[in-house]
């Protein structure tokens, strides 16, 4: 039977125990307030349907992990993503269609929207060049570098870029990003991540708190998980063996087809220093035996013809 390890508390990288931690709308208003940074403050937020069927029969669903609104009307899909995905970014762009495309309204409509806010938690670098853990991307003059609109903005968490310690965490924000990326290693609440809201997250977030279901429900995502990487890395242990057989196969045939032409380089000079040896023999001059042979005087001497 698979078994997998499980710790005091959950991983909130784990696709359930995000969703499940984050249902409680205390902890998700703490949480989008950190990430906002003074620029905008959630009082109160509601949970919309988070399966999008699209506008026709046949369209293809999408399946945000959290769909939300606040009390004035604005909207945030969130997202943990684990595994790197080579079109994230377009995801996140289709996403974004998505959430827009709901706000259109039947009948008579003046295209007025509410902002939408794509906020997109990865653990995986998705910008090599750029060392910021935060990044906000909004719709930009490309000559006056002015914001254009504040109706659309997405928002990155690049969690393998936090590397501060827990002697660093000062901000909430610092907490939260700490949480995201290491609880599930942790034995007990540490004394940096204390208050009511975190006090609030660690007793949620405690495995021995789950209903028995909710276990169930954790502990099968986890090994799903796993068998999911395993094979990933399987995969790539097997492109990376397959490649350097290849490799070798290649490296060796060219080796072979590099030796031949070699020797036939070699044979052709050697029938080259035969023929002006035979001229020199013959009499001719050293200028004709150049200009027949085209070998320079100094091939010449070097051969111990002159």
């Amino acid at each position: 039977m698979k078994t997998v390890e499980i710790g005091r508390y959950l991983d909130l990288k784990n696709d359930f125990a995000f969703k499940f931690i984050f249902a409680n709308k205390v902890l998700l208003i703490s949480f989008l307030n950190a990430l906002f940074k003074g620029r905008k403050t959630i009082v109160d937020i509601d949970y919309l349907n988070v399966e999008q069927l699209g506008r026709r029969k046949g369209d293809r669903k999408a399946f945000f992990d959290l769909y939300c609104v606040d009390e004035t009307g604005e909207q945030f899909v969130i997202e943990m993503q684990v595994g790197k995905q080579k079109h994230f970014l377009d995801r996140t762009l289709s996403y974004a269609a998505r959430a827009i495309l709901e706000q259109a309204k039947k009948g008579n409509w003046d295209f007025e929207l509410k902002p939408l806010y794509i906020i997109s938690i990865v653990n995986f670098d998705l910008r090599p060049n750029d060392d910021r853990c935060i990044s906000y991307h909004s719709l930009m003059d490309e000559d006056t570098l002015t914001k254009s609109s504040d109706k659309l903005q997405f928002i990155t968490v690049e969690l393998k870029k936090f590397s501060k310690t827990m002697d660093e965490l000062v901000t909430d924000i610092d907490k939260w990003l700490y949480c995201l990326r290491h609880l599930a290693e942790l034995q007990e609440q540490p004394a940096a991540i204390q208050g009511e809201v975190f006090d609030e997250l660690f007793e949620l977030a405690e495995f021995e708190n789950l209903k028995e279901e909710d276990m169930t429900t954790y502990t099968k995502n986890l090994l799903k998980y796993n068998d999911v990487r395993n094979e990933c890395e399987c995969a790539r242990e097997d492109g990376r063996e397959e490649g350097l057989q290849e490799g070798r196969e290649v490296g060796l045939q060219e080796g072979m087809q590099q030796g031949v032409k070699q020797g036939i380089l070699q044979g052709m000079q050697q029938t080259t220093y035969e023929i002006a040896q035979k001229c020199i023999r013959e009499g001719m001059s050293l200028d004709l035996v150049i200009r027949i042979t085209g070998l320079s005087p100094e091939e010449l001497k070097g051969f111990g013809l002159e």
